[in-house]
C-alpha cells in the first residue's frame, strides 16, 4: 500500500514540475496574464466623450430592465 501511495505522489510532483516548467518557458503566468488581459479589454472599452458614456449606461440599464406586458384596448 505504501508503494502505490509513493508511486501516485511521485507522477503528481512530476506533472506538476512539468506543468510549471512549460508555463514558465511559454510565459503564461496565471496571475500575470490574467491580469494583464482584463486591463486591455477594460481600457479598450472605455467611451471617449461624455455624450457615449450617457449612451452605453443606457444601454446598460435598458438590457437590465425587465419586460412588461402592455394590454391593448
Amino acid at each position: 500500500m505504501g508503494f502505490l501511495i509513493k508511486f501516485l505522489l511521485f507522477f503528481v510532483a512530476a506533472y506538476l514540475l512539468l506543468k510549471g516548467f512549460v508555463a514558465f518557458l511559454t510565459g503564461k503566468r496565471s496571475g500575470q496574464s490574467g491580469a494583464n488581459r482584463h486591463t486591455q479589454s477594460n481600457q479598450s472599452r472605455q467611451p471617449e466623450t461624455q455624450e457615449d458614456r450617457i449612451i452605453e449606461y443606457q444601454k446598460k440599464t435598458f438590457e437590465k430592465s425587465e419586460a412588461e406586458d402592455v394590454e391593448f384596448t
